[in-house]
This record gives structure tokens, C-alpha cells and sequence, in this order.
């Protein structure tokens, strides 16, 4: 197959295949690595110029440069992580919040009302990290039961 792209099509097919295979690949070690991803990157960053990546002989393989890093790819993939961070933290905390809740005062508990009291937490947490973010949070020592 051959693709004819134009010099920007092929910058925005770096920064796409990058930013695909940091979030498939980036918190996977060596030998745990989702082969197809990583070997596309490859073939893409062997064909990009050295302002983007460069052949690493210690590592055996292309690396993306800092300054490439730094660019907004780097933007892109710290606000994903931010998102994901806050989406994730208040979904936890809210399910961890309503089986607490529930557990206490109905151990028989629906499907359907844990669901809703799910929501009612996220939506606390949603506020909170809104207007103050991680400020007000804090780690309480949990006392051993005697």
C-alpha cells in the first residue's frame, strides 16, 4: 500500500501515532509492550526528521527528542492526563463513597441505587474539585478497630 501525504498530513500522522501509542504503551514495561503500536511508531519516527525523533543505539530504537516532547504533543497528552486524573478520582471516590453509604444502611442494595447514589457523590466531588481543586483534600490515618 502506498499513501501520499502532505508534509502536514505527515506531521499531524507522527503526532497521532505518538500520542496512540504513549497512551497504549507509556506506563508498560519493555517486555509487556502492545507490539503493533510500537513497531508503527517506529516505521513513523524512522521516517520523521531528527527535530522529532532519533535512533537511540542503547535502546535499539527510535526515541522522540525533547524538543518533540516538549511540543504540543506534550500539551496534549498532560491535559489528557489531567482529565483523566480528576474523571477518575471522583468516580472512585464517589463508588468507594456509595457502597460505604449503602453497605451501612442497606447491605441489599439495588443495582439501581447504588447507581444513584454514585451520582450524588460524583456530583459533590465534581463541585469540589471545581472550585477548589485538590486543596481541601487530605489523607485521614485510619484507626485501628480494637
Amino acid at each position: 500500500m502506498n499513501l501520499a501525504l502532505t508534509d502536514e498530513e505527515f506531521k499531524t500522522l507522527i503526532d497521532l501515532v505518538y500520542v496512540g501509542n504513549f497512551v497504549i504503551n507509556g506506563m508498560r514495561d519493555s517486555q509487556d509492550k502492545i507490539k503493533s503500536p510500537f513497531a508503527l511508531e517506529q516505521k513513523i519516527f524512522s521516517l520523521a526528521n531528527s527535530e522529532v525523533a532519533k535512533y537511540d543505539k542503547e535502546f535499539n530504537e527510535y526515541m522522540p527528542t525533547a524538543q518533540y516532547e516538549a511540543s504540543k504533543v506534550g500539551e496534549w497528552i498532560d491535559a489528557y492526563d489531567d482529565r483523566v486524573f480528576f474523571e477518575e478520582l471522583v468516580v472512585r471516590l464517589a463508588r468507594r463513597d456509595a457502597l460505604n453509604k449503602l453497605g451501612d444502611e442497606d447491605p441489599e442494595m439495588t443495582q439501581t441505587k447504588l447507581d444513584e447514589t454514585q451520582l450524588q457523590f460524583e456530583e459533590i466531588y465534581d463541585e469540589e474539585l471545581e472550585y477548589h481543586g485538590l486543596t481541601r483534600f487530605k489523607i485521614v490515618p485510619i484507626e485501628p478497630a480494637h
